[in-house]
């Protein structure tokens, strides 16, 4: 197995083209960086270094010294956290939420964890949820949370998902907008009555939205997309100058002025926003903050009369 000097001295001679540079920088001899990259290349089987007039690395040594710098990255990710850790007596989680999680549960869930026994400090990075995939699987989020089963389960097997919620949809429009009174008349609105309405979207970059709307878009002729946010937000603002109608989860609507906006069912049976915990394998020292997290999740969204899980 590889050590860290060894692929800190390649990643040295990487960045310097010199074996002197990079014996200089690790304060030790040329002779001893030359014994590491010898042993490094026994271990790994191939020439990791072309060596010539001038010093770079080969396709494998570059593939390696990519490796070592994430895993580097990590350790010191690691070390930090643990200063943290002892500097602030608690664990650090690192929370990533796409945007419709990060505007309504999440946040129910961290005042929810503030005041447990366990209460970890909680980072919270809101990213769109195409990006939450990458965060986890780079190390820099513990956990996500978010309509992102499907994309994560097609890209890696490291990753655990725990459905959280499946939640009906709402359409949301302008009170002042002509499809809210209908909405009323008639109980609710479907995927027809919607025709020629700009429809609102959050994060449709999730496999949720693509594989749902594709459906609808070819069973309902007239169906247009107005507009594509990442901000729950801006989507509400558009929705309130009635630029558009916004299909959104139950749990989205939840607080929304009646005074402006029109919130009621989206009547398709079938249709449901399922919304994820997802955590990387193996264990950690951030596990047990994170079970706590997960429960603190589940406990406000049973409070809070969401659809059950």
């Amino acid at each position: 197995m590889p050590t860290f000097r060894q692929l800190k001295a390649l990643g040295l001679i990487a960045q310097t083209g010199s074996f002197t540079k990079a014996a200089e920088r690790m304060h030790i001899t040329q002779s001893a960086v030359s014994v590491l990259m010898r042993e490094l290349e026994e271990e790994v089987g191939q020439p990791l270094i072309e060596r010539g007039r001038v010093i770079r690395l080969t396709d494998v040594g570059e593939h390696l010294h990519r490796a070592g710098n994430l895993a580097a990255q990590e350790v010191d990710r690691a070390l930090q956290e643990i200063r943290d850790v002892r500097r602030w007596s608690r664990t650090v989680l690192r929370v990533a939420a796409g945007p419709l999680s990060a505007a309504t549960i999440v946040p129910m869930a961290l005042a929810r964890l503030a005041h447990s026994p366990e209460r970890p400090r909680v980072v919270l990075i809101d990213q769109p949820v195409r990006m939450l995939g990458d965060l986890l699987l780079a190390g820099e989020a513990d956990l996500a949370v978010g309509s992102v089963d499907l994309p994560l389960r097609r890209s890696s097997s490291e990753l655990k998902s725990t459905l959280l919620l499946a939640d009906h949809l709402s359409i949301v429009c302008a009170r002042c907008n002509a499809l809210a009174q209908r909405a009323l008349d008639a109980g609710g609105l479907t995927w027809a009555d919607l025709a020629q309405a700009p429809l609102v979207l959050v994060g449709r970059n999730g496999g949720q939205w693509d594989s749902l709307l594709r459906e609808q878009l070819a069973q309902h002729e007239g169906l247009t997309v107005g507009y594509e946010v990442q901000l729950l937000s801006t989507a509400l603002e558009l929705v309130r100058q009635d630029l558009g109608v916004a299909v959104l989860p139950r749990m989205a609507t939840r607080m929304l002025d009646p005074a402006a906006f029109y919130a009621g069912p989206l009547r398709d049976a079938s249709a449901r926003w399922n919304t994820y915990c997802v955590t990387r394998g193996g264990r950690d020292v951030r596990q047990s903050a994170s079970a706590a997290f997960l429960e603190a999740l589940r406990q406000s969204i049973d409070e809070s009369e969401l659809t059950p899980r």
